[in-house]
Formats: structure tokens, sequence, C-alpha cells
């Protein structure tokens, strides 16, 4: 098992540490602090609670699950039809609770091979799949090898590629819940492609635009997103009544961040970080892309792309062969 965080870890530092090394921009005379990675909104319980919040939450289950959901079960024949039945690695990037990946093997059908690998940087997410796939008793899913990891590209493309050996050659990688939102999709897909065999394949859930590009920006700012971020903030040592939660466009993308509204001063590793009233700390991100964009970027990477789209053209499942 690759491990990267063996145990929850200590938020201040990991993020501090980011601070660190990667400075700040600068925005009208105001610091902007950047950690919209997604690795950090699973680091710590706090933050899973509210993420899992997020889940149950109505708009997230009809806009995001409801219509997943349904793609892959209208749509995976072609995919098990594809695999012809080899054995195969399933990697589940970002798994939760395995709920992904119990659809994915039920639509799949009988007659395949599979090991299990889900895939997160909390260790507590990687079990709970675990657990919750072992508890169907799939006829399908042979083995398991849990991976607890980071999750950009760059990262996955080296360690998936290391699952292969001599029973499982193939890789089914799972990049559901519009997980890739979190991501500029050119270096993602380049970075996850590039040590992908070919045979190999690539399942994308994620929400398309329909209509003007920057829309829907209360969606956004709906106190849900802050019970899960403020956590970030906390966990670095600000106060609630010290930072507001806002969310804006800005090159090309939603982004959602705090506003410091008290000047403080954080120490780490015997150095000073200073933050003045009107910095900005950058938390998350969202892209969303046109069915014809999301198309050609797939395009670009992999050999063989069938896209589908939900009845309202605002979700896609992709199916990227290698």
């Amino acid at each position: 098992m690759w491990v990267f965080y063996k145990k929850m870890v200590k938020l201040n530092e990991v993020i501090l540490n980011e601070f660190v090394k990667r400075g700040y921009a600068r925005n009208n005379g105001n610091k902007v602090w950047d950690i919209s990675d997604r690795k950090f909104l699973f680091l710590t319980p706090e933050l899973i609670k509210g993420f899992l919040k997020i889940r149950e939450w109505n708009i997230y289950k009809e806009r995001i699950a409801a219509r997943e959901k349904a793609l892959i079960r209208t749509r995976s024949g072609i995919i098990a039809e594809e695999i012809k039945k080899q054995p195969f690695n399933l990697i589940d990037i970002y798994c939760t609770d395995g709920s992904k990946a119990i659809e994915f093997i039920s639509s799949l059908g009988d007659g395949f091979k599979i090991r299990y690998c889900p895939v997160n940087v909390n260790k507590e997410l990687v079990d709970l799949s675990l657990k919750n796939i072992r508890s169907k008793k799939f006829d399908s899913v042979f083995d398991y090898n849990p991976l607890v990891s980071d999750c950009d590209g760059r990262t996955l493309n080296r360690v998936t590629n290391k699952l292969k050996d001599k029973t499982y050659k193939t890789n089914v990688v799972l990049l559901l819940r519009s997980v890739l939102a979190s991501y500029e999709i050119n270096s993602y897909l380049f970075e996850l492609s590039k040590d992908m065999k070919i045979g190999d394949y690539l399942v994308i859930g994620n929400g398309i635009r329909l209509g003007e590009r920057l829309v829907n920006l209360e969606t956004y700012k709906h106190p849900i997103w802050d019970e899960w971020f403020i956590n970030l903030m906390r966990g670095l040592g600000f106060k609630d009544s010290e930072v507001k939660y806002d969310v804006r466009f800005g090159n090309s993308r939603i982004e959602a961040f705090y506003k410091i509204k008290a000047d403080k001063i954080i120490e780490f590793k015997k150095k000073k970080i200073e933050f003045k009233t009107g910095d900005e700390v950058l938390v998350a991100v969202l892209y969303k892309y046109y069915l014809d964009e999301f198309d050609k970027f797939c395009k670009m990477y992999f050999s063989q792309v069938d896209l589908f789209k939900d009845d309202e053209s605002e979700y896609a499942l992709v199916f990227c062969r290698k």
C-alpha cells in the first residue's frame, strides 16, 4: 500500500507548509493565498463530516448523484463489452464510502474478476469504502488493494501503474461525482493518462455547462459550503469571526474563498505568516465545460471516447480508452 497520510494529520502543519512553499499572489494590493487543492478537504474528521453533509444535500443528490447513477445503469454495458471480462484493477479515485464503485460494479453484471482499489488521502474513507464493498459480497470482486494517497494526476499516474501484476494487467479508473471539476482538465488528464497503457480505461462523471458559462453562483454561496470549508480556516488558527466566506467567478472558474477581517500573525516553524485585513485564502475551485469542450479534451489523451449526457444535458458520463 502506498501511504501518504497514515493517520489524521495536523491540518495547520500541512497547509502552512503549502503557504511557505507556494507564497502568495497579489490582487489589488492584498495577498491571495491558494490552498484550493482538493486533498486538503478530506484531512480531518471535521472536514469529512462537512463533505458528507454536502452529499446529503438535495441539490447534490439531484444534480450529481442521481444523474450519474442513471447514466451508469444505462451505459455501463458498453464498457462491460469492451473489457471482455478480463481481470482488472478498479481504481476508485477519491473514494468516500464505496457507493460510486458499488453502482459501477453492480451495472457490469456477472463474470468479471475485479480487484477493488479505493484511493483517498484519508485512511478512514478508504477503510469505509473497503468495508462497504466487502459487505456487498460481489461475486466479481476477488481481491483488494487500498491506497492512501494524494489523488492529483501526477501522483496517480505513478501509483496506479504499479498496481498491475500477472493477474490484473488492466486498470479501470473511476473519476466520478464531479471530482474532475476541482482540477484544470487539460493538466489533470495529461498527468493521469501519460502512464496509462493501451487497454486501460478512465470513467469520468462530471457536470457540463449548458447556456452561459458562469452562472448559478448563488448555489455555491449556500451556507452548507461554508460549514465544510470553514474547517480549513479553523485548522489554520482563525476564529470564525475573523474571516468571511464568499464566492466569485475568476479565471474562468468558480472560486470559493475567505476574506480576512482582522490582522493576524500565525507562527510556524520559527516563521511568522502575516495576514492583513482584506487578504484572501482561496479554498476551492470548480471548473465546468461545454459538452464539445469536454469531448475535445478527452480525445486529446485517449484513442476512444464515448460520451453520454443526461436528459437535461447538465451531466456527462465519459468512457475513455487509452
